[in-house]
């Protein structure tokens, strides 16, 4: 198989997932010191939501495989955010 059948939706994934959760962190921060988090919240989820939905129908194509690739770029893009903006470990 062609190796860019699996290097795009990866990639793409990947983005999707970058997109998607740094966004989820911004609106973390701003809902905490907003009068109505909720709100924010809720219209931050439906944006987020719709964006990653329609990016993983035309990463899609229609093929099944090529959105289990992009799932594991979200899922991994997922986990590098996590090391790179989580809690850092205190040393006390």
């Amino acid at each position: 198989m062609n190796m860019l059948f699996y290097i795009i939706p990866f990639i793409a994934g990947a983005a999707l997932g970058i997109f998607y959760f740094f966004t989820l962190w911004i609106t973390v921060k701003v809902a905490t010191s907003s009068p109505r988090p909720g709100l924010i919240m809720f219209k931050s989820y439906i944006i987020r939501s719709s964006i990653v939905i329609l990016g993983f129908y035309m990463v899609m194509d229609g093929r099944w495989e090529r959105a289990m690739i992009a799932l594991s770029g979200f899922i991994i893009a997922r986990e590098f955010l996590k090391l790179g903006i989580g809690k850092k470990p205190s040393l006390t």
